[in-house]
């Protein structure tokens, strides 16, 4: 099934009870889906967004081989800082 943004306010009520029985809501806007209304279990849900989290990697740059400048960590001088 599919429902134009424009219908929401009227049937609402009506398609959270058909999601509630299973069957999967598409809300288009012109023909192409912007969301999906179905019945999921909460529990899988929070599982799933837990894991699906990708962790911070120290060292990222070093492990490439690549390195900063020495430069880099110069302090800039007043010419350079007054354009910040």
């Amino acid at each position: 099934m599919q429902i134009e943004i424009n219908q929401l306010p009227m049937q609402a009520q009506r398609w959270f009870d058909m999601a509630q029985t299973g069957e999967p809501i598409r809300f288009v806007n012109s023909g192409r889906i912007v969301a999906r209304l179905a019945l999921t279990d909460i529990a899988e849900t929070k599982k799933t967004t837990t894991n699906n989290k990708k962790k911070r990697q120290a060292g990222r740059l070093a492990k490439t081989g690549r390195t900063l400048d020495p430069a880099f960590f110069e302090p800039l001088d007043d010419e350079e800082l007054s354009l910040w």
